[in-house]
């Protein structure tokens, strides 16, 4: 593939995921077609066959393009620390809160949460270093689980309350949580 159709196939990706989330804001997900998709990004439905398998695939791409956001913001900031890998996700989130309370509407916030959880050593390779984290090979699965399921129930709490406080406000109190002797 040339450089040009390799443009045009992710501005065309990019169209579907718009137009996919357009959708979600009309109809379930269950309910929503691939023509309908494709129409709404102007785009035909064998453009959407070519780059997707089904709509789920296309969700995917959504949370994988939300995902490698993300990571751009960890490694801006060049963050090493797991207050402040904590602290940029709730910010992330933050930034991105009517699109959460519509992943929340549609039941497809675990799907979400699913796919930062397998992308999550990733994340824990760049802050700790790849070397450090092979290190502890067996303890990282677990640490994994309990930071990141700790963070999304969090997550799931916070848009249960319509994520009133703000994410600095929820990390200061995350912080003097564990930080106290009662705790």
């Amino acid at each position: 593939m040339n450089r040009t159709n390799g443009k045009i196939a992710e501005k065309s990706k990019e169209e579907m995921g718009k137009a996919l989330l357009k959708c979600l804001n009309l109809y379930d997900f269950g309910e929503i077609t691939v023509t309908q998709i494709a129409q709404e990004a102007k785009l035909s439905r064998r453009t959407f066959y070519r780059l997707f398998s089904s709509k789920e695939e296309l969700l995917v791409f959504l949370f994988e393009s939300w995902f490698q956001e993300f990571f751009l913001q960890v490694k801006e900031r060049d963050i090493h620390h797991y207050w402040d890998v904590v602290k940029c996700y709730f910010d992330f989130c933050e930034e991105r809160k009517s699109l959460l309370f519509l992943l929340k509407q549609q039941n497809i916030l675990n799907s979400f949460f699913d796919h930062m959880y397998q992308k999550s050593l990733q994340v824990m390779e760049y802050v700790h270093t790849k070397e450090k984290t092979q290190s502890m090979e067996k303890a990282v699965p677990y640490l994994l689980a309990y930071s990141v399921g700790g963070m999304f129930c969090m997550l799931i709490k916070w848009v249960d309350n319509d994520m009133d406080e703000p994410s600095d406000k929820l990390i200061e109190l995350l912080k003097r949580g564990y930080t106290s002797p009662r705790f």
